[in-house]
């Protein structure tokens, strides 16, 4: 629940997350609109799949409220 620490976190560690401008945008709406928690309800990662994690892409689904 913290956009702008989002942006710093993914900028200062050099992180490629995909839609990090659309998830800040949803950050802070939800927050405009009274959301003061967000809570993971889901993780897993492209190897979970393939078996392979030398490379893999991360996926995470989360609830605002």
């Amino acid at each position: 629940m913290d956009p702008s620490g989002l942006l710093e976190i993914v900028d200062a560690n050099n992180i490629s997350m995909c839609g990090v401008i659309p998830t800040t945008i949803t950050l802070i709406a939800a927050k405009e609109l009274g959301a003061t928690t967000a809570n993971l309800i889901s993780y897993a990662t492209s190897g979970d799949v393939s078996g392979d994690y030398t490379y893999v892409v991360g996926y995470a689904g989360f609830i605002i409220q």
